[in-house]
């Protein structure tokens, strides 16, 4: 995906995605959120069923938190402009874990 002002691509090399990765990080602690979730796991068979279901072709990700204080991740089929659907009411919820903010103690080589 492009960026829409200039056209630029983002970036997909390893290195430059980590510290994009950083400066995101450092963006959120300047607003104090520090140990804020940063990143989503998702399971490819969740993102299927969402497409073949609904004939979308794209999907947004929401973050919430349910009655009992779980953390959670979900997905819904969007139209081309990002907005959710109205006419399906499909969606995959992921666990990610079951307090936030999610535990930073599963780093990978983007994330720390």
């Amino acid at each position: 995906m492009a960026d829409i002002e200039n056209d630029d691509p983002y970036p997909t090399d390893p290195i430059k995605l980590r510290e994009a990765c950083e400066r995101y990080e450092k963006m959120l602690a300047s607003a104090g959120l520090t140990n804020f979730f940063q990143t989503g796991f998702f399971d490819v068979t969740g993102l299927e069923k969402i497409l073949s279901e609904n004939q979308s072709k794209h999907v947004k990700v929401y973050y919430g938190i349910d009655e009992k204080g779980r953390h959670f991740l979900f997905l819904a089929p969007t139209q081309e402009d990002g907005r959710a659907r109205d006419d399906v009411n499909t969606t995959e919820a992921l666990c990610c874990c079951q307090v936030p903010p999610c535990p930073l103690d599963q780093g990978d080589r983007y994330a720390n």
